[in-house]
This record gives structure tokens, sequence and C-alpha cells, in this order.
């Protein structure tokens, strides 16, 4: 939920400024390849432990993709989430679980009225990995915890806005949902952002 508030907050605060640019300057964005790069909030849902754990904590991402026009790009991209750190009754940490995707997704723009700002939607295939490491045997065992290693192909989808200062650069916030399974989890990131676009 705190995530939630945050994107929401920046993207109110991203149509603030834009709507504030006096007579609403018409700004021509340029196409072709750009780099995009976010941090943020994490959230892992539908993976379960013995012990107790805690998933939530600071990840990011990165994509490249080409912006063919107005309305469409598509793109490659990477996300680190935040580490699930798994504990016994007493406290003691028994092992780290790390989470990571890769994305293939398109996506689609909603530009308004050549002001720099954006929304958009993004759909593709994600690759969740999920990599449990034992950090203490006593403490592992005595919850039944072991290493192990999954993955898991699902729906990768995220939707969010930007705003272009300069016509090569956009501030963006976006939240994201890699798909996997009970093995892998389902991961969420809640970022903000700098996409820059190489003219």
């Amino acid at each position: 939920m705190y995530g939630k508030r945050i994107l929401l907050a920046a993207i109110g605060g991203l149509a603030a400024v834009t709507f504030s640019v006096s007579s609403f300057a018409v700004m021509s964005v340029p196409y072709g390849w750009y780099l995009e790069a976010t941090g943020g909030s994490t959230q892992l849902s539908n993976k379960t432990y013995p012990g107790n754990s805690s998933s939530s904590g600071l990840g990011g991402s990165a994509a490249v993709g080409y912006k063919f026009m107005p309305y469409f790009t598509a793109e490659l991209g990477y996300s680190l989430y935040a580490n699930t750190s798994v504990k016994n009754g007493a406290g003691t940490t028994a092992g780290q679980d790390r989470h990571y995707s890769y994305d293939i997704a398109a996506k689609g723009i909603l530009p308004f009225n050549n002001s720099g700002f954006e929304t958009f939607a993004k759909l593709g295939v994600g690759r969740v990995a999920s990599s449990l490491s034992i950090k203490n045997a006593t403490a592992a065992n005595a919850i039944g915890l072991g290493s192990s290693s999954h993955s898991a192909t699902g729906l990768y989808m995220a939707a969010g806005a930007q705003y272009y200062f300069i016509p090569e650069l956009a501030v963006l916030a976006e939240w994201a949902r890699a798909q996997g399974n009970n093995s892998t989890g389902n991961l969420e990131l809640y970022s903000l952002g700098l996409s820059f676009i190489f003219d």
C-alpha cells in the first residue's frame, strides 16, 4: 500500500508540473533508442516460507527499447527485487531468497497535446527467478528450510506516467508486475526513474 501511495503522489506531481508549464509549450519528443532506469519499493506475493519472512524493501529496474512512433515502443528489461529474509522463531536468519526478472514488452503511449506529459502501459512476457541460499544451517534445519532455485515464465505488465523536461529526457513513475508461480512468487515494483532517448 505504501508503494501505491508513493506512485500515485508521483503521478499527481508530474501532472501538476505539466499543466503549470507556461502556455503548454509544444514539445516534440524524438523517436529512436532509449534507456530507462528506475528505483523504488518492491513486494512479493504468492510464495510462502517456513518460519518468519520479510520480503519488502528496495529494488530497481533497467530497460532498453526503441520508440517507433508517439504511441508505441518495444523494450527489453531487467528488474532486481528486495531479498526475502527467512528467520526461525528466535529471530536468527536461516536463509535469504534473491529474486529478479527479465522481460520483453510492448509499450503503448498516450501523449497529452505535445505538452511533454505521457501516460503509458506495458504488456509482455517475463521470466521470474528465485534463488534461496542458506545462511545458518542450524536455524534452517530447525524450520525445514532448504536451498533451492526456481524460475517461471508468465505475464509482465506495467503502467505509469512520464514527463519530458527536454525532448530527450523524462522523469517517470511506474508500477510493474512480473507474474511467476508459487515457487518463485509474483513480484511488483513501485518506482521512480529517468528515461533518455538517443536522438
